[in-house]
């Protein structure tokens, strides 16, 4: 399991939303600040970059349009219109591509921003965020290579999610199964003696039910035989939670750690990344067992 240092401290800044507060340690906090005064930063500058380019934009309309209308009135429109608007258009490239530039950047750093909002707005109310701190990279760690361990455990991850049931699994749930079948397929007497069943949409439900009730055993035979069994897995039920829980702890380390080669070297982030993990946090233990 990953190692993780942390230091308390009385009054953390807070992320506010409408229902509730969020404490975050002071370098997170920090780091939020940075996220959004960057992403308010970009977003100004495109915002300006779109003025200059709207600048040059309408006298280049309305030259196009009395160029066009020159061609129609004569032979050929009037030369002076023609090498303004050949510069202007020039012009206008120019600032489409500036601001082009800052669009890209202003969606560059607003992405990340809107990701970590989002993790955060998701979190239960009174959820505890303690700080955690990076390992130190070992020697020759790069950013590719941490992205490639990242890579490495969420392919284990996916795989062992969708791992199937072992066979002991699958004929538990298909006899619990039955057993819940068998409920409705129960008779009861009725006030007047005799027997009935709980009401069915068709027969086939009630046929199914009633003989669940009267041979379980002999309906879960049928099915094994039946081929109803999928292709069996190797891994139980709580030793595949026990190591998902370990390959989850050790991709969160691998983020942190890759988001510490970010901050140290440059880079861009995923789109995919912990958002929790770039601001350097987890939530405390304690408090993912109260919230379960």
């Amino acid at each position: 399991m990953p190692s993780f240092e942390h230091h308390e401290t009385v009054a953390w800044p807070s992320y506010t939303r409408e229902k509730s507060t969020i404490a975050l340690p002071p370098a997170a906090a920090a780091k939020l600040r940075a996220f959004e005064d960057e992403s308010f930063a970009s977003e100004a500058a495109a915002r300006a970059a779109r003025k200059r380019r709207d600048e040059v934009l309408r006298p280049v309309i309305e030259l196009r349009r009395a160029v066009a209308e020159g061609s129609r009135d004569s032979a050929s429109p009037h030369p002076v219109n023609v090498s303004e608007l050949a510069r202007l258009e020039q012009e206008l490239e120019h600032r489409e591509e500036t601001l082009r530039r800052f669009q890209s950047a202003q969606r560059e750093a607003g992405g990340p921003l809107a990701r970590i909002r989002q993790a955060l707005d998701t979190l239960p109310a009174g959820t505890v965020l303690v700080a955690v701190e990076a390992r130190e990279p070992k020697k020759g760690a790069t950013l590719v290579t941490v992205r490639e361990t990242v890579a490495g455990l969420k392919r284990d991850i996916a795989k062992l999610e969708h791992s199937a049931p072992t066979v002991q699994e699958q004929m538990d749930a298909l006899r619990g199964a039955i057993a819940e079948k068998a409920k409705a397929g129960r008779p009861r007497m009725d006030r007047s003696g005799g027997l009935k069943v709980s009401a069915f949409t068709n027969s086939g439900t009630a046929a199914l039910s009633v003989l669940c009730w009267y041979d379980a055993e002999g309906v879960l035979k049928r099915l094994v035989e039946d081929g109803l069994l999928h292709e069996a897995g190797a891994v139980p039920a709580a030793e595949k939670t026990a190591a998902l829980e370990t390959l989850h702890a050790n991709l969160f380390e691998a983020e942190v750690l890759e988001e510490a080669l970010i901050q140290r070297d440059g880079g861009t982030r995923r789109a995919d990344a912990d958002s929790l993990a770039v601001l350097g946090l987890r939530v405390e233990a304690g408090a993912k067992r109260r919230a379960a």
